[in-house]
């Protein structure tokens, strides 16, 4: 199926937030009113495009070209619920070159490190698996394509506004641990909750953190908090404060994680429900314990952050822009580092016995604690 290019008018289609959620809605900077609710296309329908960029008369633009070495986006890959596969981004570089077929999102054995599969939907960007395993979401500018594994579209969650003064973009996704509920972290600042099942999808409602320096989100494993990435330090009304906690259902923002000190580069749960941050000020991983309480882990290199995994047990893994990828556990606070090159991205296992990086040029790897595995190129 080929979908047309062409900017279209978001549908008209609109829900209301319910009474429970516009405490939280109008908790946005500047903004009288609540971010519009999403709504659900199906995959015949034709989703909207952003608004190509304005420049001031006279601007000079360095066009950015594509690179022969350049395989894959700079987004984090994702494992399957059971382990057996590893999605990751295709950059259309290669495709813009006439080097390769149209770009996607590829689908590796984990076990063997071959491609099994590419998913071709109308978006390339953050990822995430649903939990029974049948179906991703792949984020793109203004919308949220969900795919199953044998590459066929099944919708697209649209409603994300544009922004003001940067690019429109899916910033981040995740379903609950359930599967019940998908959160889309946006560019405009708001995060878009939807309900989605095999049969249906509908928008429910739209949180309001604002800009954030940290738009990852998370769902606690037992899907009653929302993790939503710090607030940005020029905001005002949140006065730099880091990392809230909202409750999906009612969309209220039950606790902003004042104890922790710095600002939020990134996060994660563990399967027992500690948080773990990334902080810059000082540089180091604040654990945040499901009893309430924060210890402090080894220090990062916060000043060159790329990206963090937390596993599903103890096991954490920071990667900074320098090459140094540490390694930490934290019930036996064994640490291992690391130094490795033109990596851009990691995740775990589910089973926290692999590492799994990403390069843009040299696409997935894997670590066992011994040795690595290089997976196939396309």
């Amino acid at each position: 199926m080929i979908l047309s290019r062409r900017r279209l008018a978001l549908p008209r289609r609109r829900w209301l937030l319910g009474a429970a959620a516009l405490p939280a809605a109008l908790l946005l900077p500047g903004c009288g009113s609540s971010p519009e609710v999403g709504s659900c296309l199906g995959p015949d329908e034709e989703v909207p495009e952003p608004e190509p960029p304005r420049l001031p008369r006279g601007a000079r633009v360095r066009p950015k070209m594509p690179r022969e070495g350049r395989y894959f986006e700079d987004q984090s890959p994702a494992v399957s619920p059971d382990g057996t596969l590893i999605a990751a981004c295709e950059a259309p570089d290669r495709y813009e070159l006439d080097l390769a077929d149209p770009h996607g999102v590829l689908l590796w054995d984990t076990r063997t490190g071959e491609i099994v599969r590419r998913l071709k939907p109308r978006a390339v960007g953050p990822l995430a698996w649903h939990p029974n395993g049948s179906r991703l979401a792949v984020g793109d500018a203004l919308h949220v394509a969900e795919v199953d594994v044998e590459g066929s579209l099944l919708r697209n969650l649209v409603g994300n506004a544009e922004p003001r003064g940067t690019a429109a973009r899916i910033l981040d996704v995740a379903y609950s641990p359930d599967g019940s509920l998908l959160a889309a972290s946006a560019s405009d600042g708001a995060v878009r909750l939807y309900s989605t099942s095999a049969d249906s999808c509908t928008g429910t409602r739209a949180l309001s953190p604002g800009t954030r320096r940290q738009r990852t989100v998370a769902f606690s494993p037992d899907g009653a908090r929302l993790a939503v990435g710090g607030v940005a330090l020029t905001d005002a009304d949140e006065g730099g404060r880091p990392t809230g906690l909202w409750d999906p259902h009612s969309g209220r923002r039950e606790e902003v994680l004042d104890g922790v000190e710095g600002t939020v580069l990134g996060l994660g749960y563990s399967g027992d429900g500690t948080l773990v941050q990334v902080l810059d000020d000082p540089s180091s991983l604040a654990v945040n314990a499901p009893d309430g309480s924060t210890s402090t882990g080894p220090p990062v290199d916060a000043a060159r952050f790329r990206d963090l995994a937390v596993g599903t047990g103890s096991r954490v893994a920071v990667l900074s822009a320098s090459g140094t990828l540490r390694l930490w556990d934290r019930d036996s606070d064994e640490q291992e580092t690391l130094e490795m090159s033109l990596l851009e991205r990691i995740c775990w296992s589910p089973d926290e016995t692999t590492l799994f990086t990403l390069s843009e040029s040299e696409g997935i790897s894997a670590w066992d604690g011994t040795e690595w595995r290089q997976f196939e190129l396309p």
